[in-house]
């Protein structure tokens, strides 16, 4: 379990003889940007482990993750706000390799309907004189 601590950049030294509460030391904690994490996210990671038995449930949606990929929720949040100002766009020009790279890549997602902030990645489309021309063939009540 201290490994999930140590990949997400926190150094925590232990010392078994403490008084309870206190057996780890906070050493060294990991910043990004103008991002500086702490005691908070310790708390919240453990509460992470603690409660999903290691599967970080964001990341676990997206892909098929191990216990070794979970992380602090505002880590979680920050790499989520990064994913998607680097994404394409509504109104983005795709060429058709690049409309079935993205088809193959949320193919390969366990959970391709929503972004981690939870807007939708796709839309259904459909042509809606074909809907038209076969309801004219059957006698439905719409």
């Amino acid at each position: 379990m201290i490994s999930n601590f140590r990949k997400n950049g926190f150094t925590l030294e232990e010392d078994p003889h403490a008084p309870p509460g206190q057996h780890f030391l906070l050493k060294a904690v990991p910043f990004s940007k103008n991002i500086t994490f702490g005691v908070e996210d310790v708390k919240d990671l453990i509460s992470t482990l603690a409660d999903s038995e290691g599967e970080c449930s964001m990341i676990g949606s997206y892909k098929m993750d191990t216990f070794d990929s979970v992380c602090p929720s505002r880590v979680r949040a920050m790499l989520a706000s990064r994913a998607c100002r680097s994404s394409i766009m509504i109104g983005d020009a795709l060429d058709r390799n690049e409309m079935q790279k993205i088809l193959k890549h949320l193919a390969d997602l366990k959970s391709p309907w929503n972004c981690p902030h939870g807007r939708p990645t796709m839309r259904h489309l459909t042509d809606l004189t074909s809907i038209h021309k076969r309801s004219e063939g059957k006698n439905v009540d719409c």
